[in-house]
């Protein structure tokens, strides 16, 4: 190869490089208001992911794992994180960044939406194992917190 072309070769490699990372840039720069968003819905799934495995495991052994329970965990990060961009587009350029004074109201809430169903898949999960249901517990929970604050009043009563 001729010197030239090597200068013309480097030259053109690095003008298309650097115009790759100025794309990836803008669209990071644009997205950067949702990587909270990102992060719940990544650890969600995550969890998820995690609990089913060791519910999985738990109850069928470890043969029952395969490669096809671990390739939904792309698919359900893709279209959750899909969608949550399809809904900032929605708060950014129809409803302008924000719905009755709150900013990205449509992403919060769809975001809200899929961890809910991924708290219920892991609710399901424990139930499978033998655990009690999250919804029980928590009621547990309250009713002894009324008890202890009316144990607390009295006392200092």
């Amino acid at each position: 190869m001729s010197t030239q072309l090597k200068e013309c070769f480097l030259y053109y490699t690095s003008k298309f490089c650097k115009e790759i990372l100025i794309m990836l840039l803008t669209v990071i720069t644009f997205l950067s208001p949702l990587h909270g968003l990102f992060y719940l819905i990544s650890f969600a799934v995550a969890f998820d992911t995690v609990f089913g495995i060791y519910g999985a495991v738990k109850l069928k052994g470890i043969k029952s794992l395969t490669s096809t329970k671990f390739f939904n965990l792309a698919v359900k990060s893709f279209f959750y994180m899909g969608s949550i961009i399809f809904a900032y587009l929605i708060d950014i350029y129809i409803f302008d960044g924000s719905v009755m004074d709150i900013k990205l109201l449509l992403s919060k809430v769809l975001c809200v939406v899929w961890i809910s169903i991924e708290v219920k898949s892991i609710d399901e999960t424990s139930q499978k194992i033998g655990n009690r249901p999250f919804l029980s517990i928590l009621k547990g929970l309250i009713a002894k917190a009324k008890g202890f604050k009316k144990d607390l009043n009295e006392l200092k009563d």
